[in-house]
């Protein structure tokens, strides 16, 4: 993952796009960790119902590693923060949002344009409740 994210040489455009994105990606995510897992199943053509089977389904080494994945992300979340005010769920989700609408328009996420645009949304979020509280 760490060799993915390096950046590239040369100064081509796709070179750069991609390199902004490197650096995007490496600013917003500074602890970084890959967690491997074996194959929930070794018959192949069940992987396609994976979604449709339960825990008891799946290969036993891969219900231990997803357990132990869970409790690794669980034991190391911290509240999100931005500009010092820890997020809600809705505010985050409006956070993450932001970054996906400026991502999916070529933009590089703004920090500043996704805290102005959460405290929009939170404002018109409580201008519609006050009016259909009155």
């Amino acid at each position: 993952m760490e060799k993915a994210l390096s950046l590239h040489k040369g100064s081509s455009e796709d070179i750069q796009e991609k390199n902004n994105i490197r650096k995007m990606l490496t600013s917003f995510f500074k602890e970084r960790e890959c967690f491997t897992l074996v194959r929930p199943l070794i018959n192949e053509e069940k992987l396609q119902d994976l979604d449709k089977m339960s825990f008891d389904d799946l290969r036993p080494e891969f219900v231990n590693q997803v357990i132990g994945f869970r409790k690794r992300v669980i034991g190391r979340m911290k509240p999100k923060t931005l500009n010092g005010q820890k997020l809600d769920g809705q505010l985050y989700l409006s956070m993450l949002n932001s970054y996906v609408g400026a991502i999916n328009e070529g933009a590089v996420p703004n920090i500043e344009n996704a805290w102005s645009y959460m405290c929009q949304e939170q404002c018109t979020k409580v201008l519609v409740e006050s009016y259909e509280t009155f």
